[in-house]
């Protein structure tokens, strides 16, 4: 599965270089818009590897779901409580595998996914079985997305000047361990002069105390890992 996967993310960095410059998309992001954009010949290098990876990431999950050895590794194991998990109001797959279904992109919710469809796969289990099929079926839900990203590409500049007064602002992104909230402060000249980013793992962290609780110390790696929190704090 593991090799599968390593030549799926090969494809994926490939694309990343041909069509935005980047392989890991570092800059690609810049204040007020992005820093690159897509001709009719790199929408189609998209398309294509839309395709390959649905077909070959399935192959890779049905490895993991007709493995019998693994299963009974990750099933039963490292269970977080659905009452504990809407306490800590614990997002991103560790939410959704322990019955919480929030995302950002729906409440508050914020463009372009107000205008796209998608589901939020959730489940009630709270094991790591629950939070590796969570992360498979997102896959799928982020592919899907794309493709309907694809088609309704608009047109116009690539970014905007930003604000030069002073003033401050929040901002709220579902990021893939959940939701990831920035608040800046501009001084008068346009400068950051304060800002302070809230990372989904600050949540998560505690979870993964009750997750290890009661379980045997060779899964600790398992569990940590189907957590997968910031060790830095920061999920930038």
């Amino acid at each position: 599965m593991l090799s599968h996967l390593g030549v799926l993310r090969e494809r994926v960095l490939q694309a990343n270089a041909a069509c935005f410059g980047h392989r890991l998309l570092m800059d690609r992001i810049v204040p007020g818009g992005v820093a690159a954009d897509l001709d009719d010949a790199h929408r189609e290098t998209l398309r294509k590897l839309l395709h390959l990876v649905r077909k070959d990431f399935k192959r890779a999950i049905h490895l993991y779901e007709e493995s019998p050895s693994l299963l009974d590794r990750t099933t039963g194991t490292g269970i977080v409580s659905g009452s504990l998990v809407h306490r800590y109001g614990a997002g991103g797959f560790v939410g959704r595998a322990s019955s919480r279904g929030h995302d950002a992109r729906k409440i508050p919710g914020y463009q372009p996914y107000d205008d796209l469809d998608f589901d939020i796969p959730v489940r009630a289990e709270g094991d790591v079985h629950s939070r590796i099929l969570v992360r498979a079926e997102e896959v799928g839900q982020s592919l899907s997305l794309i493709e309907q990203i694809l088609m309704r590409m608009p047109q116009g500049p690539l970014s905007v000047p930003l604000p030069t007064r002073a003033g401050e602002g929040l901002g709220i992104v579902e990021g893939f361990r959940g939701e990831i909230v920035v608040w800046v402060r501009l001084s008068e000249a346009g400068k950051v002069v304060r800002c302070h980013p809230h990372d989904p793992s600050w949540f998560q962290w505690p979870l993964l105390e009750a997750a290890i609780e009661g379980n045997i110390v060779a899964d600790f790696p398992l569990i940590n890992k189907s957590f997968n929190c910031s060790y830095s704090g920061h999920d930038l």
